[in-house]
């Protein structure tokens, strides 16, 4: 990989990481820190929902899963989860993640630091009460990173990453990262890979789910 390969791909993953934040974080309460307009609590939630965007063909196995659970009356999630597989993208867009003690795992500390550095986001830690061990971490979109989401949304190609962004967002609703990793291992491919392996894709599987619903690409 070539130092402008290096440049891109880090480029890539924080503005990917730049709209899961902003389409998937709750709007700031009270006690937020100034100019923080949303949170996203937890750097488990943040991978659970950063590998949906990574790997279309599981983010179209769980509209698949939400149209069956909707006893097939919610066309719109079927319409969803065809679109998602329509021509290459899965194979195209497709950013594989390795499978480490809790599911899909790639540190965001680059991509965040890079957002952080251009006064975007910011990052918030909860120690345990001895102060020796970061309890969870949190991550604040600041009112810049909403105007700079907003503008780059606009701007094709990337308006890509903000649209499954939106779509991984709407799947994950008010489940926390726990709930959401759960959801992710009961998909046989993803749960029973080993340790330190890459999650094998599973397009070739929501492909034929279409078929049999009657979906043609």
């Amino acid at each position: 990989m070539t130092p402008g390969d290096v440049h891109t791909a880090r480029s890539r993953d924080a503005v990917r990481i730049l709209f899961v934040l902003d389409r998937a974080g709750k709007p700031a309460g009270r006690g937020a820190p100034e100019g923080c307009v949303k949170i996203l609590e937890a750097e488990k939630r943040l991978q659970a929902l950063d590998f949906w965007v990574r790997n279309p063909d599981y983010l179209a196995h769980e509209y698949l899963e939400c149209y069956d659970q909707s006893g097939r009356r919610d066309a719109n999630l079927l319409a969803t989860a065809a679109e998602i597989m329509s021509g290459n993208e899965p194979e195209l867009r497709r950013l594989g993640m390795l499978r480490f003690m809790f599911g899909a795992f790639e540190a965001v500390d680059t991509a965040v630091a890079r957002l952080a550095l251009h006064g975007l986001v910011e990052v918030q830690r909860k120690f345990s009460a001895d102060g020796r061990k970061v309890k969870q971490t949190d991550y604040l979109l600041l009112a810049a990173g909403q105007v700079a989401a907003d503008q780059l949304a606009a701007q094709p190609p990337l308006d890509w990453y903000a649209r499954r962004a939106s779509l991984a967002a709407q799947i994950a609703g008010n489940l926390n990262g726990n709930q959401l990793k759960q959801r992710q291992y009961g998909v046989p491919e993803y749960g029973g890979q080993r340790w330190g392996r890459v999650i094998p894709p599973i397009d070739a599987k929501v492909r034929e789910r279409l078929a049999a619903l009657g979906v043609v690409e």
